[in-house]
């Protein structure tokens, strides 16, 4: 039985949610990827495995307010990643129905409609520029707080196996490691276009604290995943000069971490040596991923069933697997997808992958930059986490889906089916009703610059 102090709380918390949340229901997908970061400070709540369904709760009654009253009735509009997504569970469903819903430590249908319903929320909710740009400074910001605390608590000397790995406020330290990174994407966008500046000064001390927490995560794949973000950047940036004060900004944070550990640079040199050698948990990997791909020979079809890879294991491992890595994950998302749910799963699941970077590549209206910014933020992002599936299991992670709905944004703008007013260029310079011009001369042009 629950106390009576935790059922206040619980109603405590959720009365202030539907302060924060109920008026702006975009923020409930802020909120929930920003949970992310920051899971050791989150709150338990009674009946719920955290706080996060409750978010999403909030947020979802919020928007069917919004909906009806924008509307007058309810309405929706179903686009092609919902679809490929709602394929996606169903068919984990009809061909493991046991597994899909008493899975050995999660009911995978709810987990999963949770991640339906946060693609669709966040692919509504996000329709201007200007929420995507609070979407990008407050889970980079979060990113930022974690990163410090993450650089506070590692400790990396020359041998990987008794490095002290942070985590931060995250769960893990390979989590941690790609949202440090998927923060500083963020950061080295929001600076750009930042005419504040004391908040570009914030977006450039945050970049280098997020690059700075990854090395300190000793996360082999989250420093690749770093570099490759980098390289990403300055080639994917048109502007010669950004791009400039960017390999500034980045030879900064190797001096600084130069001066707080030079072991670092031992870890990263032993990088492609564990690859070519299949050394340390690399090796361990490689035969994990041996035994994926003959649960698929097994059952190419329909797959051994979501969630069922730690179970099905021992049969597959062989006998270089000792008994204690038996109830291992896969760690490859591709190779989770493709085990558990066949060909077919695998099939839907790379569909939606691929329709969300044709939405990210959508092409841009001219001038727009900083919608510009956002968009090549947001592919790099998912890029990103692709790559870092290669090494962990992210089928289920909510960045993900988040992208997912996310990158319907850009669709919508091309194909004009949002309104003028998401261009934050013309909204700031168009007078407000009311208020005076005191150059006639210029009247004309400001007129012509309103919103029709």
């Amino acid at each position: 039985m629950f106390e009576i102090s935790e059922i206040f709380f619980t109603v405590f918390v959720t009365a202030l949610l539907g302060i924060l949340i109920l008026p702006q229901p975009y923020l409930g997908v802020i909120f929930t990827a920003a949970s992310l970061v920051m899971v050791e400070l989150l709150p338990s709540i009674p009946f719920l495995s955290s706080i996060a369904p409750l978010i999403g709760l909030v947020t979802l009654i919020g928007f069917f307010f919004k909906n009806k009253k924008r509307s007058g009735n309810f309405s929706l509009q179903i686009h092609a990643i919902n679809v490929w997504s709602f394929l996606f569970i169903f068919w984990m469903f009809v061909t493991h129905p046991q597994a899909a819903w008493n899975g050995a430590d999660r009911n995978w249908v709810f987990t999963f409609v949770q991640l339906w319903l946060l693609t669709f929320l966040s692919g509504e909710l996000l329709d201007t520029y200007q929420k995507h740009r609070a979407f990008l400074w407050i889970f980079s910001a979060v990113s930022a707080i974690s990163a410090l605390i993450a650089i506070q608590q590692g400790y990396v000397i020359n041998d990987i196996s008794l490095d002290i790995r942070a985590i931060g406020l995250t769960e893990g330290a390979n989590s941690a490691a790609r949202y440090f990174v998927v923060g500083m994407i963020f950061f080295s966008y929001l600076r750009i276009n930042e005419k504040n500046k004391v908040l570009r000064l914030i977006a450039n001390a945050g970049m280098i604290i997020t690059f700075l927490g990854v090395f300190f995560t000793v996360s082999r794949t989250g420093m690749v995943l770093l570099f490759t973000a980098v390289g990403l950047m300055v080639l994917l940036n048109p502007q010669k000069k950004q791009s400039v004060l960017l390999i500034g900004s980045f030879f900064v944070a190797i001096i600084v971490l130069t001066f707080m550990s030079d072991s670092i640079f031992k870890i990263i040199g032993s990088i492609i040596p564990s690859i070519s050698q299949g050394t340390d948990t690399i090796g361990l990997r490689y035969k994990l991923w041996g035994a994926a791909w003959r649960m698929w020979l097994d059952y190419p079809v329909q797959g051994v069933g979501i969630g069922m890879y730690p179970i099905q294991l021992r049969y597959y491992a062989g006998y270089d697997l000792l008994p204690r890595f038996w109830s291992a994950v896969t760690h490859n998302t591709y190779l989770q997808v493709l085990s558990e749910t066949g060909i077919v799963g695998f099939g839907i699941f790379m569909v939606m992958l691929t329709t969300t970077l044709k939405n990210l590549l959508a092409k841009r209206r001219e001038g727009d930059i900083k919608v510009a910014g956002i968009q090549t933020a947001w592919f790099i992002v998912f890029l990103i986490m692709l790559l870092g599936g290669v090494t962990m299991n992210q089928s289920a992670d909510k960045i993900i889906w988040i992208v997912m709905g996310a990158s319907l944004y850009f669709q919508k703008l091309r194909k004009g089916e949002l309104q003028e007013d998401v261009f934050t260029e013309q909204t700031e310079f168009t007078p407000r009703t009311g208020s005076r011009t005191p150059n006639k001369v210029n009247r004309p042009a400001l007129k012509n610059r309103r919103i029709r």
